[in-house]
């Protein structure tokens, strides 16, 4: 049997499939065939006939339904009809280029993000299913989904799920959400006794201060009794401090009460100095209009006595001259009276300053007295907060930042006051809220060791009810000038440019920092080791 040696390529999906890809050249010798008869030994089987031509299948193409054509006719089909249909079964014949779209021999990426893997697409199902590795797998404890690539670290470091072995080696494997509940309850670690803050000084692992804490109950009774009795010293301290503070209050609202009698005189004083000043304001008016006239008639006469007046009217003119320098006389009076009354009204107005300024400074006084502590605590509370951001933003006001009243450790005991940069200072100007602590010249400061080593705690209280106040504690730094003895009113602050930022503190989900446009800023200062003077 004749034959062409041929190449399948087989493009499925009803595409059209060709069977030789020669050059240009061989369709000159296919026409040469077209003009020839063949002999063929055995009978031409039908899959080498043409169902077009009846002949050879000469260049031969196969469709998707299987059938096989010569070139020239199934181009023949593709030039002549939009939508050519097979003449055997009126299947539709596509192109090639219809075919490469789901060829399973292209290559293609994986569509994984991630993955720069290029293989067939046939063997995409497999390679997501079973070999990506950015494939998505769910984590065996956390059940969340993760890239496998990524699944060992998440397992390793952050799966809450995941047992890990107790950091304090109390041999307990603990999942990683819970470390923070087991350190609560782990006997491995470190703790203060529970009486710690009456003096008890002893400090182990959980275990051993449970065991501490039962053998020496009797030495803890001590500490409590003695810490009682500093609590009733410090109680009737306060109460002798109440006493004197009433009878400072009594004085000067005695004292305010007085001053409000003098200063009433005064404004009335003042009022009938106004009314008089232009009572005498409304008569020198009144005497120029009469001078003015005078004047005129004075000219008349003199214009009338160069025309030889008579002595009649001669003396008329003389008695208007003498009642005119009266009348001069009288206002020059007038003038030295009103001056008077001018440096009278002045005198009093300086006075009645001194009056309101020395009231002022009294009320200060008083509320400075009425919220100082002697304790070592302070709560500071903050009204109009947004009002008072909002200027200090603005630079309005002396200062950007706002001081606290003093408070003292003890009685005779360090002074100090926090200052509070609403709108934020330095690196947190503008975006967060900067606190301070800064140590004061005091009456006492001779006696007291120096420099000051007390640990501070600087907090804003949560007004919700949740207790979840946000706290930042620290140690003084004791090469700081800051808190060596102060030699002048006030040391150099020191403390947190960006201790809370506004969003947090303005619009926390669960917890009200500021609360009716108030907010409340308290400051402990760590009196363990001192002793009252």
């Amino acid at each position: 049997m004749a034959s062409k040696e041929s190449t399948d390529m087989d493009f499925g999906g009803g595409g059209l499939s060709r069977q030789n890809s020669g050059t240009a050249g061989s369709w000159e010798f296919d026409a040469a065939l077209m003009t020839r008869e063949f002999k063929f030994v055995e009978k031409l089987e039908d899959q080498y006939v043409c169902p077009t031509c009846g002949q050879v299948v000469l260049n031969p193409h196969q469709t998707g339904c299987g059938h096989i054509f010569c070139y020239q006719c199934i181009q023949g089909f593709l030039d002549s009809d939009i939508t050519p249909k097979c003449p055997i079964d009126d299947s539709f014949i596509k192109a090639n280029e219809d075919h490469l779209k789901i060829c399973q021999y292209e290559s293609v990426q994986c569509p994984n993000s991630g993955c720069s893997e290029t293989l067939f697409r046939k063997d995409v199902g497999d390679h997501l299913d079973s070999q990506c590795r950015y494939r998505l797998e769910p984590c065996p404890y956390c059940r969340k989904h993760y890239a496998v690539i990524h699944l060992m670290d998440h397992r390793n470091s952050t799966c809450l799920e995941v047992k890990v072995p107790c950091p304090n080696n109390c041999d307990q494997m603990i999942k990683r959400h819970e470390l923070k509940e087991h350190y609560l309850e782990c006997p491995e670690v470190e703790t203060d006794c529970m009486y710690k803050k009456y003096g008890c000084s002893f400090r182990q692992k959980r275990v051993k201060v449970q065991a501490h804490e039962d053998a020496a109950l009797n030495d803890h009774l001590v500490l409590v009794l003695e810490s009682n009795t500093k609590l009733e010293k410090q109680i009737d301290d306060l109460q002798h401090s109440l006493v004197l503070k009433h009878h400072e209050f009594q004085e000067r609202t005695s004292l305010a009460g007085s001053l409000e009698n003098q200063v009433k005189p005064l404004v009335q004083e003042m009022t009938r100095c106004d009314n008089m000043i232009g009572t005498v304001q409304r008569s020198l008016e009144e005497q120029k209009d009469r001078v003015d006239s005078v004047q005129l008639q004075l000219q008349q006469l003199t214009r009338a006595f160069s025309q030889d007046l008579g002595c009649t009217e001669l003396a008329q003119l003389r008695g208007s001259l003498d009642s005119l320098k009266q009348q001069v006389s009288a206002i020059e009076g007038l003038k030295e009276r009103l001056v008077m009354l001018e440096d009278n009204y002045m005198r009093h107005s300086r006075l009645l300053n001194i009056h309101v300024d020395q009231f002022q400074r009294n009320e200060e006084r008083f509320r400075e007295l009425e919220s100082t502590s002697y304790n070592g605590k302070l709560i500071w509370k903050i009204r109009d907060y947004q009002k008072k951001k909002e200027a200090a933003a603005a630079g309005e006001g002396r200062s950007p930042f706002m001081l606290s009243a003093p408070f003292y450790t003890s009685r005779s005991g360090y002074k100090l006051r926090a200052r509070a940069y609403l709108n934020g200072d330095g690196s947190g100007r503008g975006t967060h809220l900067s606190l301070y602590i800064v140590l004061m010249r005091g009456d006492f400061d001779s006696l007291l060791p120096w420099p000051f080593q007390q640990p501070v705690s600087l907090t804003v209280l949560d007004q919700s009810g949740a207790r979840k106040d946000v706290t930042i504690v620290f140690k003084p730094d004791l090469a700081s000038s800051s808190f060596h003895r102060p030699v002048s009113d006030m040391n150099v602050a020191t403390g947190f440019p960006c201790f809370i930022s506004h969003a947090e503190l303005e619009s926390a989900n669960d917890a009200a920092f500021v609360k009716d446009d108030t907010l409340f800023i308290k400051v402990k200062v760590d009196t363990t080791g001192l002793e009252d003077l």
